[in-house]
Order: C-alpha cells, then sequence, then structure tokens
C-alpha cells in the first residue's frame, strides 16, 4: 500500500491511622519509590530515547530515529554497527533485543533514582552551539514523563558549569546515566535484525548532482505527488506488501542515490517506522 500523509508536526497511597492518647489522630502517607506497572501492548513504549535538531546535513535530520525504543512486550529497537564509509546505505542497520520483565524493572527502577520521572523545567543552558537535543520519554504506572536536553553529556563531566545551577548539573547527569544504563542492558542481550512493516519516505533536494550517476527507478507510481524534485516536499507511507519490495529495491541504493520517476531525479530519505508509528505524522 502506498499513501500521501502530509507532514505535521495507583499511585497507592497507604493511611496509616495513629492513635495518641489525648490527642487528635495524626496521619502518615507512603509513596512507593520504584514504578513498576507498564502497558504490555508490543506497539505501547515504556522508553524512548531520540536526539532531534543541531548541525547536522538535511538528509540526516529527515531520517533522524530513536537511539532506543522499548516496548511493552519487551522488545528493545537500536541501532546496530553501521559501515563507516560515504555515501552510506539508504537504509539504517536496526536490531532488536527482546529484554524479559526483570531487566524492564531495573529500567524503570533507575528512571526513578536518576530524576527522569521528576523532569526540571528548566535544565539550563550551555555556550555550546549547533548541538542537539535529546528527549527522554519513560511511560510508566498510566503516566508520561518527558524530558528534553539541549546538549546533553556536553560540558558537565567537570565542576560547576557557566549556565546551569547544581540542580540542572545534577539532573544532567542524571539523564545521562540513566542512558547509559538502558544501552547496557541493550547490549546485554542477544539480538536479531528488525524488520520495518511501514517506511515514510521523505524527498530532500540534492541540487541534480547525484552523488550516484546511476538512479534506480521508483516502483510505486509517480513521485511528481511529493512536490517539485528541487525542494522539500511532502512525506509518503510505504506499507503493507510494498514495504518488502521496498526494502528489497532500497537495500542496492545509498542515501545519495538518484531515485527515478517520470524522467526526473529525487533524493529520497527513508524513515524506518517503528511499533508506535503509523504515519509521518508521528514522527519529529
Amino acid at each position: 500500500m502506498y499513501r500521501l500523509i502530509v507532514m505535521k508536526n495507583y499511585i497507592v497511597f497507604a493511611l496509616f491511622g495513629l492513635i495518641v492518647a489525648a490527642c487528635g489522630g495524626g496521619a502518615a502517607t507512603s509513596t512507593p519509590t520504584t514504578p513498576g506497572t507498564w502497558d504490555r501492548d508490543p506497539t505501547a513504549p515504556i522508553v524512548v530515547i531520540e536526539t532531534f535538531g543541531g548541525f547536522v546535513p538535511v538528509e540526516v535530520s529527515l531520517g533522524q530515529m530513536p537511539e532506543i525504543a522499548l516496548y511493552g512486550d519487551g522488545t528493545l529497537v537500536t541501532q546496530g554497527p553501521t559501515i563507516a564509509i560515504w555515501p552510506g546505505p539508504a537504509l539504517p542497520n536496526l536490531v532488536a533485543a527482546r529484554l524479559d520483565d526483570a531487566a524492564i524493572e531495573s529500567i524503570l527502577a533507575r528512571a526513578a533514582s536518576s530524576g527522569v520521572l521528576t523532569p526540571l523545567d528548566d535544565y539550563g543552558t550551555t555556550n555550546v552551539a549547533d548541538a542537539g537535543t535529546t528527549r527522554i520519554t519513560v511511560t510508566v504506572d498510566g503516566e508520561q514523563h518527558v524530558v528534553e536536553i539541549y546538549a546533553l553529556g556536553i560540558g558537565t563531566s567537570g565542576g560547576p558549569t557557566p549556565g546551569m545551577n547544581s540542580s540542572q548539573l545534577t539532573a544532567r547527569r542524571g539523564a545521562s546515566d540513566f542512558i547509559d544504563f538502558v544501552r547496557q542492558q541493550a547490549e546485554a542481550a542477544p539480538v536479531t535484525e528488525f524488520v520495518p512493516t511501514a517506511y515514510a519516505v521523505r524527498p530532500w533536494p540534492f541540487g541534480g548532482v547525484p552523488t550516484d550517476s546511476v538512479g534506480i527507478e521508483w516502483p510505486f507510481g509517480s513521485l511528481s505527488a511529493l512536490g517539485n524534485a528541487d525542494a522539500f516536499g511532502e512525506c509518503v507511507v510505504v506499507d503493507g506488501n510494498d514495504a518488502a519490495q521496498l526494502r528489497e529495491v532500497v537495500g542496492q541504493a545509498t542515501s545519495q542515490t538518484p531515485w527515478v520517476s517520470d524522467g526526473v531525479s529525487y533524493g529520497l530519505v527513508f524513515r524506518p517506522l517503528l511499533p508506535h508509528e503509523s504515519s509521518c505524522g508521528d514522527l519529529n
């Protein structure tokens, strides 16, 4: 199927009555320190870690994917090793690990202890220009927690940093610690190839001078619906049976391969959709 989509962007409180002679009643509350309830649907994300923005080539920006996406059934999708050549493959190397309940519980416990479940309104500023912003989204106990930090991990290894106070510095370090911990859990589990069931396809203007001299004929009708080949256009989703065909064809291409449709060459970025994504509108 080929479709055009316009891009848009209990906690239980225990109340214990304390009866004090000759005095009124008192009360104390207790809140769990470790969360542990998550949606076990295989398309429901528990943890998503991604970076967006920053000074990167346009085709890289259009194709950016979460570094880590952990789902309710324990599937953890991340990016595997990448060939160090340019231009690189047109599709990212995605792998999937399977975490058990104990590993997921440890990740959620670390989210709580690192401060990710109690995000700050302001994480301070840095004097670093053109860096990316890291977003950590954790969904647990029926609540979504979102942390967004610009230039995370840059300039926070030493003492006090200009532009941020001690609380902000501690929160930044906690977020970095959480990401490292999730990475460790992913690396400790065996992985298999992750095969997407749908792809978002985005055009980008490569100035009519593609690096690869030989173009590939676009196999799914006309690309004219995306707009002008020399400008940013709309986004399409290729899914269903067409996704397998696309994967086979794009496997022959690099990130700079021209795609020919109606005699016109297009630059295309292919962004695999993850289990919690179904349309271009779900992307950054």
